[in-house]
């Protein structure tokens, strides 16, 4: 049915169509309901899920469970309660670095009570000595955070979705978007194949499936990372993955945190992934030490919405480093289209940023 000049305007305004969104451009009226509806659906997308496959341990209480640890990580990084995070949820189209507290900071509804306390004991309530059981639960609970992350980026995107279909009523956009929301699925549904390992190994208490490399760093670091990674091209430019692939994308985690006066740098992968991502930590770890951060110092703002930075080393950079690191972080596409085209073997190149600095 057409849609006349002074019926009521289909975006809820109130307004006749005249007097509204009539004679916009669709990008126009999407962008507008994107940001109408931004913390609307953000609310809607939320899930609140215990992902322990024990589901007769549960409790009934969804807690806000920490990515990285908030009371042996986040306290050492915070000052005055607050840290630096570039975790890529707060923000729509551009990356950015945004204050927050600490107890906030990289939280998700992921499990219940009773799991988030007796689950991860080996890390929260002892030392890390790089014990198998505790490079597993590092391990996993950086996958469950990104699994989790996933879920909610569908909700959204379907929300987000229909909205505009109600204004637009015109199915081409749609068709347009139908490549994006493959690449959802895809990536849910290789999650789901990870996830189905994953809780095997804590159901069988078997956690030999993971492998580590772990890089001891001997002052304490001012920054944090939890990061899921799907590596397109090893150190000598040979490729991993092919992000174009219909085919299961293989996984590497990455976990950089401070341990009292040492820091760690822990590389996992799983067992069936360890031809590409053995021979490529391998390559890591067999560069010198200042390479091994200059090639983080150049990764991690690409990876960033995995960094938690200390309010102490993100003001001794200052605004001009601040803004250079930002605007590294939001060039991905370009890089990665440019690594598509000449290959991506590792060369030095400074910045001007230094994660690796030990105040």
């Amino acid at each position: 049915m057409k849609l006349g000049r002074n019926s009521p305007c289909p975006c809820g305004s109130g307004k006749k169509h005249k007097k509204c969104c009539l004679g916009k451009s669709k990008q126009e009226l999407v962008f507008e309901n994107i940001l109408k509806n931004q913390s609307t659906v953000k609310k809607e997308s939320r899930i609140k899920q215990c992902l322990h496959p024990n589901k007769s341990e549960c409790t009934s209480k969804i807690i806000h469970a920490h990515a990285i640890q908030n009371n042996r990580i986040l306290n050492k990084i915070a000052v005055n309660g607050l840290v630096q995070t570039m975790d890529g949820v707060s923000n729509l189209f551009f990356q950015s670095a945004q204050s927050k507290g600490r107890k906030i900071a990289t939280v998700f509804t992921g499990f219940c009570q009773y799991h988030d306390k007796v689950l991860f004991q080996d890390i929260e309530d002892r030392e890390f000595l790089c014990e198998t059981k505790q490079l597993f639960l590092f391990t996993y609970r950086t996958f469950a955070w990104h699994y989790h992350k996933k879920q909610e980026q569908i909700n959204n995107e379907r929300i987000t979705q229909k909205n505009i279909m109600d204004i637009l009523n015109d199915n081409s956009y749609m068709r347009e978007l139908s490549p994006y929301n493959k690449a959802l699925y895809l990536a849910q549904r290789d999650n789901d194949i990870k996830k189905k390992m994953f809780d095997n190994c804590l159901l069988t208490e078997d956690y030999n499936k993971i492998k580590s490399s772990v890089w001891e760093i001997p002052y304490g670091l001012q920054f944090a990372v939890s990061a899921m990674l799907e590596i397109e091209f090893d150190l000598e430019g040979r490729k991993i993955n092919d992000i174009h692939s219909k085919n299961c994308i293989s996984s590497i985690y990455l976990n950089i945190f401070p341990n009292d006066e040492k820091s760690f740098c822990v590389w996992s992968w799983q067992s069936e992934d360890d031809k590409p991502y053995c021979d490529y930590v391998k390559q890591f770890m067999n560069l010198p030490i200042k390479e091994r951060e200059n090639y983080l110092n150049n990764k991690l703002p690409r990876w960033s919405d995995a960094i938690i930075i200390s309010p102490r080393l993100w003001e001794k950079w200052g605004a001009d480093i601040q803004q250079s690191l930002i605007a590294h972080a939001n060039f991905e596409a370009l890089y990665r289209a440019m690594e598509e085209e000449n290959g991506s073997s590792y060369s030095y190149s400074d910045t001007p940023w230094d994660f690796f600095e030990n105040l």
